[in-house]
């Protein structure tokens, strides 16, 4: 259990506690620091923050939503940016899942919205869990055209339970028996792992290279079942460093394989300066070194869009207080929620000496994270977390509630 748990949080963005800091910071030292009223859904932003978010994303190729995974909050945040984004046009979303994973949402979306998305994540809870949450879908479905275009892209590994889906698919593209049976037999085994919650038998967790080889041999002369074999494979070399210990090595090559992902959809879209709301891990959305010791992707959009004339938004979402949606497996299901205990926003608004009770008891609030450094300075700055230091010089604002909603899964 504590393997697949490492395995799942290493995907979530804000769950390492972050220690109060700079208590000498002195609340004289500038003007009072904003706490704006915002407000969002399908319909766009609303409110004083919802006025500063809009001028900022006109002017804005990305807007990276770095997210505490498990809040229906934050997608919902997305919802309102997409809508305002596609006021300036043509508007794609980047999601955490893998591209073989984001063809097969993509479909569902068009055969049947939302309810295509939960069709295809019944009885497999873990296949998509950064789409599969009833809210996640609801804002991916915003991107799926009339005319049956789905502007999503998928930039991220395949995730752990995405074998239950991709090898469906293979079975169906087999071009024999013995194509056929392989595929299921590797997807039996992977069904009856997910249903006894016994991570250590999956296949991205325990599989050899060779398992994938042999697979890929019996599809010879299906490029396309080759592909997903392939990054099947490369996505179950991501997670094995990770058992391994290999943090390091977990880290730079699913970094690598993001930035490949994002650039070769980025290049193929076919505007020239495509614009995306990205919304991930936060760990994977601020801009600079992450606490991971990466440059991940929020560290490149900055520069893409700068050579466009325009500029990255970076936004971190997490709650105060309310209720979370949490990964915790077993036979009996794969999640729980829990309620919020905040490690993260209130230390940062400790250390600014921002007052709590501004925020109130229910609603959404937007606070800018520029006067927040200004006030802390440099040794305010180091005297936070390493996660601390990366959500306030790596993003632009912070939104945040004490009323927040666990997200709705709907694969289990």
């Amino acid at each position: 259990m504590r393997k697949f748990l490492t395995a799942v949080t290493g995907l979530c963005a804000l769950t390492l506690a972050t220690p109060a800091a700079a208590e000498d910071v002195s609340k004289a030292t500038g003007p009072e620091i904003p706490v704006w009223e915002i407000s969002f859904g399908p319909d766009g932003l609303a409110g004083p923050g919802g006025d500063i978010l809009r001028a900022e994303i006109e002017k804005a190729q990305f807007v990276a939503l770095g997210e505490d995974h498990g809040f229906a909050d934050a997608p919902e945040l997305g919802r309102g940016l997409a809508t305002e984004m596609k006021k300036h046009g043509r508007t794609y979303h980047a999601v955490e899942i893998g591209p073989w994973s984001n063809k097969a949402v993509q479909q569902a979306l068009r055969t049947d919205g939302v309810t295509g998305v939960a069709t295809l994540v019944a009885g497999k809870p873990i296949a998509l869990p950064f789409v599969s949450n009833r809210e996640d879908a609801l804002l991916a479905n915003d991107f799926a055209e009339p005319e049956g275009a789905v502007d999503l892209w998928g930039i991220d590994q395949e995730f752990i339970g995405a074998p239950t889906i991709l090898l469906e698919e293979l079975k169906v593209m087999a071009p024999n028996a013995a194509a056929r049976e392989a595929a299921n037999s590797l997807l039996q085994k992977d069904l009856t792992a997910v249903a006894a919650a016994d991570q250590g038998s999956l296949l991205m967790l325990s599989a050899p290279p060779a398992t994938f080889a042999e697979l890929r041999a019996k599809f010879t002369g299906s490029p396309e079942a080759q592909d997903i074999i392939d990054s099947l494979a490369r996505s179950a070399a991501i997670y094995q460093h990770n058992n391994a210990g290999r943090y390091f090595a977990n880290n730079a090559d699913r970094i690598a394989l993001i930035h490949g992902l994002f650039l070769q959809q980025y290049h193929e879209a076919e505007e020239p300066a495509p614009r995306v709301l990205l919304k991930m891990g936060a760990y994977h959305l601020g801009r600079g070194t992450t606490p991971t010791k990466m440059f991940d992707i929020g560290s490149l959009l900055p520069g893409l869009a700068a050579a466009n004339k325009m500029q990255s938004l970076h936004i971190a979402f997490s709650g105060l207080g309310g209720e979370q949606l949490t990964m915790r497996p077993s036979p009996e299901g794969y999640t729980q929620v829990k309620t919020v205990d905040d490690k993260i926003i209130t230390p940062i608004l400790e250390a600014a000496q921002i007052d709590s009770a501004r925020i109130g008891d229910t609603g959404h609030y937007l606070i800018p994270l520029e006067p927040i450094r200004r006030r802390l300075e440099s040794k305010g700055i180091n005297d936070l977390s390493t996660f601390g230091k990366f959500v306030v010089l790596g993003f632009d604002y912070i939104v945040t509630t004490k009323a927040a909603k666990a997200a709705t899964p709907m694969g289990e």
